[in-house]
């Protein structure tokens, strides 16, 4: 449970914080003991988890705002840096192409734009624009932002925290596993030795880029308000 959010995916997310477990992990709760005692009863355990998920974790999305693909999260504060921008991708594009294609480039110029014009409505004190994500790794993602947002970014330290997000490289743009992926990551999985092989077997780390929100302003011809 350490490096994953799986415990935390069967259960309604709220009612956790709510009660301080986010991550303490307790096998007693109602949804765990189902859970376990389903997949001893040899139902299969994606299934399983998968059902306890739409169940109980159905209030992930609520309140979200989506410009487009994109969303952003505003913090007074992170670490030592005060209001802080925090920008998050879904593919929510229903066109034939994938959401980070050239044809649909200008589609998330667009959304960022939008974004950004909010967020200088709204939150005209932001200073700081923060990403996290395997998607920097790629050109197609990393041109929709200012240069200066993702020239010299950090890379998620190892052992990997708490999150789901380095498992979307292994996923196409319409939601499927991605056969070439998946096959040379579990090469690489049935061929390490130690833990610190396996966590090096992914392609892609987390990377976090990081820039002053004016480059945004300025990259998508927004005007401060």
């Amino acid at each position: 449970m350490e490096f994953t959010q799986f415990w935390r995916r069967i259960h309604n997310p709220l009612e956790l914080k709510v009660n301080k477990m986010e991550w303490s992990f307790d096998s007693t709760t109602p949804q765990w003991r189902e859970l376990s005692d389903r997949i001893n009863h040899n139902e299969p355990a994606d299934t399983v988890a998968y059902e306890l998920y739409t169940k109980n974790n159905s209030t992930a999305e609520a309140g979200k705002n989506y410009f487009g693909c994109f969303r952003y999260n505003f913090n007074q504060q992170v670490d030592d840096e005060k209001a802080i921008i925090e920008i998050h991708f879904k593919n929510r594009d229903s066109s034939v192409y994938g959401p980070l294609t050239k044809e649909r480039k200008h589609a998330r110029c667009h959304d960022l734009k939008s974004m950004f014009e909010s967020i200088s409505k709204n939150h005209s004190e932001a200073k700081i624009v923060r990403g996290g994500s395997w998607l920097y790794n790629l050109n197609s993602y990393r041109r929709l932002f200012p240069e200066i947002f993702t020239t010299d970014m950090k890379v998620e330290e190892i052992p990997f925290p708490r999150t789901s997000g380095i498992w979307g490289q292994f996923l196409t743009s319409n939601g499927k596993v991605n056969a070439s992926m998946k096959r040379n990551f579990l090469l690489k999985v049935n061929n390490a030795k130690n833990a610190d092989e396996l966590l090096q077997c992914f392609e892609f780390k987390i990377l976090f880029p990081s820039a002053g929100i004016e480059s945004f302003y300025s990259h998508f011809a927004t005007q401060k308000l």
